[in-house]
């Protein structure tokens, strides 16, 4: 799936910065990498939810 993202002149200045310091290859890598840390990031707090359930459950959190 392709999809274009339309960006403002002054974020493509930052990501073109943003490229250069972290050596990516184009801005797609650096858009990809972005969605996969952020999703990471969501799916590890829903676990962290979901372990305070458990643990509150089980009388360890009150």
């Amino acid at each position: 799936m392709a999809t274009k993202v339309k960006l403002s002149k002054e974020a493509d200045q930052k990501a073109e910065e943003i490229i250069a310091f972290h050596g990516y290859s184009s801005l797609d890598e650096l858009v990809e990498n972005l969605i996969n840390n952020e999703y990471d990031k969501i799916k590890s707090e829903d676990n962290k939810e979901e372990l305070a359930e458990k643990l509150t459950g089980l009388g360890y959190i009150s």
